[in-house]
């Protein structure tokens, strides 16, 4: 039973964390492109800031996807066994991970803020 749970649990993080990185892949190479065929020098730091965003920004959309997705699946069922467990546990971790990236938006919102306030005075 226990076995079964954690199972589960490490087969939901992975499917969550895999869709994630699929889709920083994707962006990386439209960023590559975009950065290919733009003129002038190709500024590095610039370049990996970027990259950086865009991997946030793909957890970001996986976790919000991952709550639709799972609800989609847990509501349609299966035949598997742990069919269920698998989307329940899936459904839960995206909306900490959902919880987690608004959480982080509105801090980053309300330090870009006082950074600009800092600037006006």
């Amino acid at each position: 039973m226990l076995d079964d749970f954690f199972t589960q649990l490490v087969g939901a993080f992975a499917r969550l964390v895999t869709a994630g990185f699929l889709i920083w892949m994707a962006f990386v190479v439209l960023l590559f492109f975009k950065e290919l065929f733009t003129p002038g020098d190709v500024r590095v730091k610039e370049y990996l800031y970027r990259v950086w965003r865009m991997l946030l920004f793909s957890f970001e959309i996986t976790a919000y996807g991952g709550v639709l997705v799972a609800l989609f699946f847990l509501i349609k069922g299966g035949e598997e066994e742990g069919w269920g467990l698998l989307y329940g546990l899936m459904l839960t971790m995206a909306i900490l991970a959902s919880w987690l990236f608004i959480r982080l938006r509105i801090r980053t919102v309300s330090l870009r803020r006082k950074k600009n306030d800092s600037r006006d005075y």
